[in-house]
């Protein structure tokens, strides 16, 4: 071998050398490159079952509350659904009554434009789920005085 191909071995030797030296310098000086790894923490929010917030948020057994009657007039039936439901025209609005006994509105002669009281529960503003239904005024039955008469 001449001494020319030696001079160039020693140049790519060197070379090589610098570039793996300066790459190692480099990944070292450079946060979150080569083998530091960052680790992201996460916690689990556990439900608390302390008894005494249950009893305050629970309902203690109120029937006669909001969330467990709705009077208003039927605007809608349809019993060919099941279960069979009514729309009832309330102060607000109109709430869909599902009748969970298919045949409590026959039993109690519900028709249209009835005044009805509905006891369930209530699933949502819009959704209520009956168990029991009373009229308490049938439509074109009120005796109303009017004090114009003659």
């Amino acid at each position: 071998m001449n001494r020319s191909t030696f001079w160039r071995l020693g140049r790519a030797l060197l070379f090589g050398a610098l570039v793996v030296g300066g790459t190692t310098t480099l990944a070292v000086t450079v946060p979150g490159a080569g083998a530091s790894i960052r680790v992201a923490e996460a916690s689990v929010a556990l439900k608390d079952d302390n008894p005494d917030k249950k009893d305050k948020n629970k309902n203690k057994g109120s029937d006669d509350d909001q969330d467990h009657v709705i009077t208003g007039q039927v605007l809608e039936i349809d019993t060919l659904k099941d279960p069979p439901e009514l729309v009832l025209g309330s102060v607000d609005g109109e709430t869909v009554i599902r009748v969970l006994k298919t045949d409590e509105i026959a039993m109690n002669g519900v028709r249209l434009g009835d005044y009805i009281e509905a006891k369930g529960e209530k699933q949502s503003e819009r959704l209520f789920e009956a168990t029991q239904l009373s009229v308490s005024e049938h439509y074109g039955d009120s005796k109303s005085e009017n004090d114009n008469k003659d």
